[in-house]
């Protein structure tokens, strides 16, 4: 092989050979543009789930800041009296309004130390908090519960809940 003939293009004439060479620097500008490009829309891409994890983080937060005071205050009544932790448990639920009765089971009954509530007019959620708070944070166990459906709202109920401990 001959050194001269060593790149083809030496055998072109003069305005060819610029030709090849400006569409030449040309392809390697585009090259160097894909690249730039594919580098600078990766940085993109890392951004916005940066971005994403930012706002899931900020939507769960309150979530695990609840989990941990709910931890905190789990069983926080069980060492008071039946009574007492049944009202407070209403009373933070903000549902002594509509709290009728709250008297201790009779001393003849074979359930133990135990009080009996009677609410009027609570919705589903209402009562799902109320059962749920009986049971984590005063250690109440709900023996028997009756649900009446109240003619003036049907999406509303009269509850009387035997607790026990």
């Amino acid at each position: 092989m001959e050194l001269e003939r060593f790149f083809i293009w030496q055998d072109w004439p003069v305005e060819k050979q610029k030709l090849f060479f400006a569409a030449l620097v040309a392809a390697w500008a585009l090259v160097l543009f894909m690249i730039w490009s594919g580098l600078h829309e990766s940085q993109l891409s890392a951004g916005r789930v940066a971005l994403q994890s930012k706002h899931n983080y900020s939507k769960t937060l309150p979530l695990v800041e609840q989990l941990k005071a709910g931890e905190a205050s789990r069983g926080a009544l069980v060492d008071r009296e039946p009574m007492t932790a049944a009202q407070q448990v209403i009373r933070d639920l903000g549902l002594d309004t509509r709290l009728t009765s709250l008297r201790p089971l009779q001393a003849g009954s074979n359930a133990g130390e135990g009080v009996q509530v009677i609410l009027e007019a609570l919705n589903l959620p209402e009562i799902v908090y109320l059962m749920r708070d009986f049971n984590v944070r005063g250690g109440l166990r709900v023996s028997t519960i009756t649900i009446n459906h109240r003619l003036d709202t049907p999406d509303l109920a009269d509850v009387q809940i035997i607790l026990v401990r």
